[in-house]
């Protein structure tokens, strides 16, 4: 069954063209614009600044308020006492602060390669490449005639405690992969990351600049019942990051506070593996085999490089296939079924859970692929996007078994995500996305700068103290989205601290188990409303929660899990569980003045000349103009606005195990019983298997060599 999207409706009309920078008329007042730079990287366009500060949350003098404090009041304004009075819309104060408002065109934005030597990609094997050339899952075994379409070597999973890990090369951050920052240096970039590292706060752009687009579920069946067209809360959730300055540059790491050791990331190295090797080659990773296990360095590992403005981005490359368009480059995935991935602790009790049907909420293909669009599909794409690739190889199995497989071309993810397979709007919003992150990790760098000469101050402190900035980003869904950005900077000492909490939990479990314009009024006028609205919002966040938001930001998870269980389960327990035990004290205190810098980062785009909530069926010829301003945060509520994020960063992925297991009881109870129901099945299927022997799927008829050999047997008795 294919769950890919078809294409949908065109507009029946487009607006016309409106390229302001290119057809500006005569006599239009045209604001000042600072020249670009020189230099490989396309800056956005810049307002000249005039009269910069700090938007204050209201608008006028002290001394206006106190004068209309004097004036009758109706009924209305006793009731509502004290609080301001909105302006209406498009309308504006008589000293409003001009706003600093800067412009993105996507194709300004070069995202383009970086050329380097690199050992061949692997291949898939055992014929699996028919996948990549039919849409849809492609069961191992055809569960009505019981003929296996592949070898069935691949349906049993050589268990992980079986597997030698010691002879795969070791995966390195970004922060540490030597060969990445030479690269860096050498082509004159601030900045480098990789795909894992980057792929979770690019999430939070795609939000902020598709303005919570809902997903795409036309692609399901009548089966699946009430499918929820959100993406998970945990994978709204903030993301965070640590930039490690190495060398005279930044490398970009993935914020490891909440990760814990799970059996599906050592299954994944593993399964990678026999996807894209040969039986024999592969059974000598096996622990028993009395063979040398073929032994890998990090000569063997291959990598897209690709550059955009100050930032390099390093993406591994998993298969190849020349038959592909484009670089015929794919990424294998391997998504456990839903039983591991809400208990991946207790994954052998969640081992029974099989998948029997095409379509349905429960056992079935659709189930995980529906799971999947919520989770981490947007962070696959984007990985995607990042190492120029054709779309992702996904091999679902619980564990002890594979039971089929899929493609997804990018068009495939787009028609889910942006709502049109055309890839066309997700690859302008992703060269949006990269130049929004620049701009901000350029700015954090340059307010804590790694060499500093000057004694600590509030606002930075000494190089030999703090040479690395952790930042965490978080897009908000209100009456006007907006993205909360908080850079800190860290001493070495810090991160290491930090990012090193889990390492205990993860050896033992290795042990045991198996790692814009300010001259125009209309435009500052829409601009002021917009940034107001935002500054109403920092403000509620501001506020101290009330206890009854409080018992419902506690209570809603537990309903989640009973009423739209993948919510708080499925992602939940795949990447990030808290290893609760070793994160007590990995968090450095800070003190209310220690340095910090916070920006709201608000957007709104512009297509064909008009103002849109969200460009939408984006084609090649139509232009997009995106204007963002970015606000700094006061510094009297910096640290409180930081705080609540990073709290709700903690309760979205580092609830301790007792408060998981309350939480999900009802769930995981009703999981479990599809898992024993499952492990009974499988055992009958088994027996049947055996007493019919093993068939495997070969060529009959004309043109095949079997036929070939049949035709021939054929003809010589009937001469007979």
């Amino acid at each position: 069954m294919a769950y890919a999207s078809t294409a949908l409706q065109k507009r029946s009309s487009k607006a016309p063209k409106a390229r302001v920078r290119k057809h500006q008329s005569a006599d239009a007042k045209v604001p000042r614009v600072q020249a670009k730079p020189p230099g490989p990287r396309d800056a956005p366009e810049q307002v000249e600044e005039v009269d910069r500060g700090e938007i204050e949350d209201t608008q006028g003098t002290q001394g206006d308020e106190n004068v209309e404090a004097e004036k009758p009041r109706s009924l209305k304004e006793a009731l509502l006492g004290g609080k301001k009075k909105r302006k209406p819309r498009g309308t504006t104060d008589p000293s409003p602060e001009k706003l600093d408002i800067s412009i993105l065109y996507p194709e300004d934005l070069k995202f383009e390669p970086v050329q380097v030597d690199k050992p061949p990609v692997p291949m898939l094997a055992y014929g699996l490449d028919r996948v990549l050339f039919n849409p849809g899952v492609y069961r191992l075994q055809d569960p009505r005639s019981r003929v296996y379409n592949f070898d069935p070597y691949l349906e049993k999973i050589m268990p992980v405690s079986e597997f030698d890990f010691d002879s795969l090369s070791e995966y390195k951050t970004s922060s540490k992969d030597e060969e990445l920052l030479a690269i860096t240096k050498r082509i004159g970039s601030k900045i480098t990351g990789s795909t894992s590292s980057m792929s979770g706060i690019l999430q939070h752009f795609h939000y902020l600049l598709s303005n919570f687009r809902k997903l795409n579920h036309d692609m399901l069946s009548r089966e699946y019942p009430d499918p929820s067209n959100k993406f998970s809360k945990l994978t709204l959730g903030p993301s965070a990051v640590f930039l490690r300055h190495k060398d005279g540059v930044y490398a970009i790491d993935a914020d490891k506070t909440y990760d814990s050791p799970n059996i599906m990331s050592w299954l994944g190295h593993s399964l990678e593996k026999l996807l894209t090797t040969e039986r024999g080659e592969f059974e000598r990773f096996r622990r028993s085999n009395s063979e040398q296990p073929p032994s890998e360095d990090d000569s063997s590992r291959c990598y897209h490089y690709s550059k955009q403005g100050n930032l390099l981005m390093r993406s591994q490359l998993d298969a190849y296939d020349p038959r592909l368009p484009g670089t015929g480059i794919f990424d294998l995935k391997t998504r456990a079924v839903v039983s591991i991935r809400m208990n991946h602790k207790e994954y052998e009790e969640g081992a029974g859970y099989q998948l029997r049907k095409a379509r349905g909420q429960w056992e079935s293909f659709e189930r995980e692929f529906y799971d999947m669009s919520r989770a981490t599909l947007l962070k696959y794409s984007l990985q995607v996007r990042m190492g120029r690739m054709d779309g992702i190889f996904i091999a679902y199995h619980n564990i002890e078994r594979i039971f089929g497989f899929q493609y997804l071309s990018l068009p495939d993810m787009d028609a889910v995500l942006h709502g049109q397979p055309d890839t066309c709007l997700g690859d302008q919003e992703f060269k949006l996305s990269i130049g929004l992150v620049d701009e901000l990790l350029t700015r954090a760098t340059t307010q804590f700068p790694n060499t500093v000469s000057s004694p600590p101050t509030l606002n930075y402190i000494k190089a030999d103290i703090a040479k690395s900035i952790r930042l965490h980003f978080d897009a908000r869904e209100a009456k006007t989205p907006f993205m909360y950005i908080f850079a800190e900077p860290v001493t070495e000492e810090q991160a290491d601290q930090i990012q090193s909490a889990g390492d205990a939990v993860q050896k033992e479990f290795a042990r045991t188990v198996v790692g814009v314009g300010k001259d125009d009024p209309k435009l500052q006028a829409a601009w002021q409303d917009i940034q107001e609205e935002v500054n109403e919002q920092v403000n509620e966040d501001n506020n101290a929660m009330s206890r009854k938001d409080a018992k419902e930001e506690e209570t809603e998870p537990e309903q989640e899990a009973v009423t739209d269980a993948d919510e708080s389960s499925t992602e939940n327990a795949s990447n990030q569980e808290t290893a609760t035990d070793a994160l007590d004290d990995s968090e450095p205190s800070q003190s209310a003045d220690a340095p910090l810098m916070g920006w709201t980062l608000t957007v709104r785009s512009k297509v064909n000349g008009d103002y849109v909530a969200r460009p939408k069926d984006l084609e090649k010829d139509d232009e997009w103009k995106l204007e963002y301003h970015l606000q700094d945060i006061p510094q009297d509520t910096r640290w409180k606005l930081y705080n609540a994020v990073k709290e709700r960063r903690r309760k979205l992925i580092g609830p301790d195990e007792d408060e998981a297991n309350i939480r999900l009881k009802i769930y995981r109870n009703l999981i479990q019983r599809y898992s024993d129901k499952g492990r009974e099945w499988r055992k009958k299927q088994d027996e049947i298997d055996e007493a019919r022997g093993v068939h495997v799927f070969k060529p009959l008829g004309p043109g095949s060599d079997a036929g070939a050999s049949i035709s021939g047997n054929v003809g010589d008795e009937i001469a007979q």
